[in-house]
């Protein structure tokens, strides 16, 4: 009888198992700005100073870009080698009013949300202007035009351009076709900008405009309290962070209607539990973003923590994965060790990496993904039976077997024969064939 053909994946399959299959591992270091000390200056890491930013975005090329609220300035971060160079791109600091504008002859009022599509054109939600702002590169030139609403004019108006009204909005987010949304916070809703041609037309999707209140429903049924944070998944769903109701909600489109659904967290349950769904306990969530892995990243904010959401079945699980509860400080260091003080945004490159500006103490930390090495196969032969090993650390992945191996093809789990044995961990065994096999583990 031949050998049995064994084929153990490459790293790099392995790899991606392991990081999307257990709970991940941030290094949390600061890499802009000094410790409870505000101002504004360009420069390198801590020579730089910000007042009070807010949310944060992430391009195509790396490159992270800051709503400094107090600064009224949108500030931009890029990384030479180990270092963050920051420099103010829009605004001046000191000078709020709302001027459209190239570069300094801009002018912002407390600006809180940033949003950056593919090629490189951002969207802040003007906060204390009640406007949406677009900002169009040229060369090293940023170009700001009022794309929604009107300038120091509050208001709930559905409509184009400047016949839209917002007020106090905070979070923008974009989906894959252009559409903006955003998290009109003080009327209690959600808004859809459409571009339509040149113009812009902003409808209501969810809730009732200064009407706030917890309750799941379709289009204006629904009722937020102040939300604050906005993504949007790949499949068009939205994520908001329900701020004064302690809680994480979903906005999904089905057909021409927008279905509001809490995932996580229940309005008046402040708190710190980890679990499923509705067991999760929030203290007025903030920033929240989805990585390329389709998880969903939240500030917590006055728990001083980052919490993760990811989809179990059919519920979502809440953990905690950077920060201690009720303890904030600046310390740098790995999951809780590291300290915040009212965070507010947070961004993911596509590598992984989580970046948070760290409200309270005027810093902007990331959180460099630590890769756990990859479970390993070790296989011999005992007799005509294939064995099979793999160690105890791995129970949250099943052993998988194919007959080819290739992009799109079908795997199986092994459902039969698998031993837990100590001292080794795992152990399965199958007589021989001289037909090739391949395994791989791969995460649950």
């Amino acid at each position: 009888m031949k050998s049995p053909r064994v084929c153990v994946l490459a790293a790099s399959l392995l790899l991606k198992a392991s990081v999307f299959g257990q709970l991940p591992s941030y290094d949390f270091t600061t890499i802009a700005g000094l410790t409870a000390t505000t101002g504004l200056v360009d420069g390198t890491n801590s020579d730089a100073r910000f007042n009070y930013p807010c949310e944060i975005a992430v391009d195509y090329a790396g490159s992270l870009y800051v709503a400094d609220g107090l600064n009224h300035t949108i500030r931009q971060m890029r990384a030479i080698g180990t270092n963050w160079i920051v420099t103010t791109v829009a605004g001046i600091a000191g000078s709020p009013g709302g001027e459209d504008g190239t570069n300094g002859v801009a002018r912002f009022n407390r600006p809180a949300g940033v949003a950056v599509d593919g090629s490189g054109t951002l969207f802040v939600a003007d906060r204390y202007n009640h406007t949406i702002r677009k900002i169009s590169r040229s060369g090293t030139n940023f170009s700001v035009t009022t794309i929604a609403g009107v300038t120091a004019v509050p208001g709930h108006a559905d409509g184009t351009n400047s016949d839209a009204q917002f007020y106090l909005p905070i979070g923008i987010t974009l989906d894959h076709v252009g559409n903006l949304y955003v998290a009109d916070t003080a009327n209690f809703i959600i808004r859809k900008i459409a571009p339509v041609g040149t113009d812009w037309v902003t409808t209501t999707i969810a809730g009732s405009a200064t009407n706030y209140g917890f309750h799941d429903g379709t289009n204006q049924a629904a009722k937020f309290d102040y939300p604050y944070g906005i993504a949007s998944s790949g499949d068009g769903k939205l994520y908001v962070t329900d701020f004064g109701n302690h809680s994480i909600r979903q906005v999904a489109p089905i057909g021409t209607n927008w279905v509001t659904k809490t995932i996580a967290g229940f309005s008046g349950a402040l708190g710190t539990n980890d679990g499923p769904g509705t067991s999760a306990s929030f203290n007025c969530p903030n920033g929240v973003v989805i990585d390329s892995a389709e998880h969903i990243f939240v500030v917590d904010q006055y728990n001083n923590t980052i919490r993760r959401i990811i989809a179990s079945n059919t519920s979502w699980i809440v953990a905690t994965v950077a920060g201690a509860p009720g303890k904030s400080g600046s310390t740098d260091g790995t999951n809780n060790a590291a300290r915040f003080n009212k965070p507010w945004g947070i961004t993911a490159d596509p590598s992984g990496n989580l970046y948070v500006v760290d409200w309270l103490n005027q810093t902007i930390r990331m959180g460099g993904l630590i890769v756990p090495p990859p479970p390993y196969l070790s296989f011999g032969r005992n007799g005509n039976q294939l064995v099979l090993s793999w160690p105890a650390s791995a129970s949250n992945f099943n052993l998988e077997i194919s007959a080819l191996v290739g992009v799109g093809q079908s795997w199986s789990a092994v459902s039969n024969g698998v031993t837990a044995m100590p001292g080794i961990g795992f152990v399965w065994t199958n007589p021989s064939t001289a037909s090739p096999r391949y395994f791989r583990l791969h995460g649950r």
